[in-house]
């Protein structure tokens, strides 16, 4: 049996885990619940974001990489809302997910032949590197860097969402888009913010886990999975449904490693299905922008 130390430092884990994962599901949401679309290359964002700040880290350094990375990443997904995404708005929504899922697969051979199929690794700067004595534990100081930057951008968002006019803009999209238009404001321009605003969480998260995951094109992909099902288990188009989804996956991830290690990776698909059963439509969400 694991001790005390091991099980806390394991919950620990699950529990930045889960605020990562928690962060590329909140944009994940946003852009379903604001523009009712489930967007499948958002991943691909996670990944570029690492991939840029690997570019940007050699030329100046890890601080400089982390502004300017998500930056270049919401720009680009701005473009990719306005000239593909745009397109098909009020259509059949498989259709959106057949796109968003394409360029996915075409950005990982973007990646490829940019970048080469090898992993890379971002050294931590030297500030949040080694150990730190919690006093009951010895534990990593990049991943509580990791896992305070993450509440800390998942707070930013809130606060953005829920305090600022330009989020009451946005939230009152996500309710009923049209009656945004019939107020006077600019719609697209609503959508391009939300899907920029999205694409950068994505970038910002898979910067900060960059240090410890190895950056790799596949990295998109294996982040999509487990957001898509951060969002249903929280619910689709619920913010703080998708906090608390990422965080029951990374601490039910955490408690198989300890426990039950060769089905670990299987828990998110268990922990889906029990919710689902008893919940169809997530622990905190409502009628579905889908449905």
């Amino acid at each position: 049996m694991p001790g005390i130390a091991e099980v806390l430092s394991q919950l620990t884990n699950g529990i930045i885990l889960g605020l990562i994962l928690a962060l590329v599901a909140t944009g994940f949401t946003m852009v379903l619940g604001v523009m009712g679309i489930l967007n499948f290359s958002h991943g691909l964002l996670f990944a570029l974001g690492a991939y840029l700040a690997l570019t940007l880290y050699k030329v100046t350094g890890y601080w400089v990489a982390l502004l300017l990375a998500p930056i270049l990443v919401g720009v680009l997904g701005i473009l990719l809302e306005n000239i593909f995404i745009r397109r098909l708005y009020g259509k059949d929504p498989l259709l959106v997910l057949l796109l968003t899922f394409g360029i996915a697969m075409a950005g990982e051979d973007v990646i490829q032949m940019l970048w080469g199929k090898l992993a890379y690794s971002i050294d931590p700067p030297a500030m949040v590197q080694g150990a730190i004595d919690l006093g009951f534990m010895i534990y990593s100081k990049y991943r509580v860097f990791m896992g305070l930057f993450a509440l800390v951008a998942i707070f930013a968002i809130w606060l953005f969402m829920s305090k600022t006019p330009y989020g009451a803009i946005i939230r009152a999209g996500a309710h009923d888009s049209e009656m945004v238009g019939v107020l006077g404001k600019n719609l697209p321009r609503v959508r391009s913010l939300v899907f920029g605003l999205a694409a950068a969480m994505a970038a910002l998260a898979g910067i900060i886990a960059a240090p410890l995951w190895s950056i790799r094109p596949q990295m998109g992909m294996d982040a999509l999975l487990p957001a898509f099902l951060i969002v249903v288990i929280g619910g689709m188009g619920s913010f703080w449904g998708s906090v608390l989804g990422g965080l029951l996956v990374g601490i039910s991830n955490s408690v198989a490693v300890m426990f039950i290690p060769r089905f670990a990776d299987l828990m998110m698909y268990v922990l889906a299905v029990v919710v689902l059963l008893y919940r169809p439509r997530g622990l905190m969400g409502t009628r579905s922008v889908l449905e």
